[in-house]
C-alpha cells in the first residue's frame, strides 16, 4: 500500500506538486470548498468539468482532468500541469441514503484508479523516453470528508489503495491559515 505524505501549506500553491486530485460532485458547481479555489485560481478545471457536464459524462466513478497552461502556473508560480476532478459526489437523493454522507467511497475509488492508469508511466515509456516519471501527486486533506461528509480513514486508505505501487510522492496537504 502507498504511503502518503503529510505535508502543512496551500494544494494550490505548492511547489512540489505536479497533478492535483480533487473530489467534485456531478452537479458542476465548484461552488464551496477547495472546489471554489480550484475555479477562481484555475479555470481550466471548471471549464472541464462544464464541457464535461454538456455532454454528460461528469458520472459517479468518472474523472476530468484539465492540463493547466503556462501562464496559469507561471501566474500563481508553482508546477501545477494538471487537475483531475473526481466525480465522487452526487447531490440529491443518495444524500439521505447514506445517511447524510454525499461521498461516494465506490465511486470517488473508481476515480482515483482512472486517474492513477492516466498517470503511471508503463515501461515502454520509461525506454522511450529519459525523463518520463510519474509527476508528483497532491490531495486535500480532508477530501471528500470535510464538506461531502465521508470518513477521512476510509478516504486515505483509498488513495493508498488506488495509488499502490506509483513510483512518486502522493501528498496530502493540510491548509494553514
Amino acid at each position: 500500500m502507498k504511503t502518503l505524505k503529510y505535508v502543512d501549506g496551500n494544494l494550490l500553491l505548492n511547489k512540489q506538486v505536479e497533478v492535483i486530485g480533487h473530489q467534485a460532485n456531478c452537479q458542476n458547481t465548484f461552488g464551496s470548498g477547495i472546489a471554489r479555489s480550484i475555479r477562481e485560481m484555475y479555470p481550466e478545471a471548471y471549464h472541464v468539468d462544464t464541457m464535461c457536464a454538456a455532454k454528460k459524462r461528469n458520472v459517479l466513478g468518472s474523472f476530468s482532468a484539465a492540463d493547466i497552461n503556462e501562464h496559469t502556473r507561471q501566474k500563481h508560480g508553482t508546477n501545477i500541469r494538471a487537475i483531475f476532478n473526481l466525480y465522487g459526489q452526487n447531490l440529491g437523493t443518495q444524500f439521505k441514503e447514506r445517511g447524510g454522507r454525499m461521498t461516494d467511497y465506490d465511486a470517488l475509488y473508481m476515480a482515483l484508479v482512472g486517474m492513477v492508469k492516466v498517470l503511471k508511466t508503463t515501461d515502454e515509456d520509461k525506454q522511450m523516453f529519459d525523463f518520463c516519471r510519474e509527476p508528483v501527486v497532491g490531495f486535500p486533506y480532508l477530501m471528500g470528508s470535510a464538506l461531502g461528509g465521508g470518513n477521512w480513514d476510509i478516504v486515505s486508505r483509498l488513495i493508498e489503495v488506488a495509488f499502490d505501487g506509483y513510483e512518486n510522492d502522493v501528498l496530502i496537504v493540510r491548509l494553514k491559515t
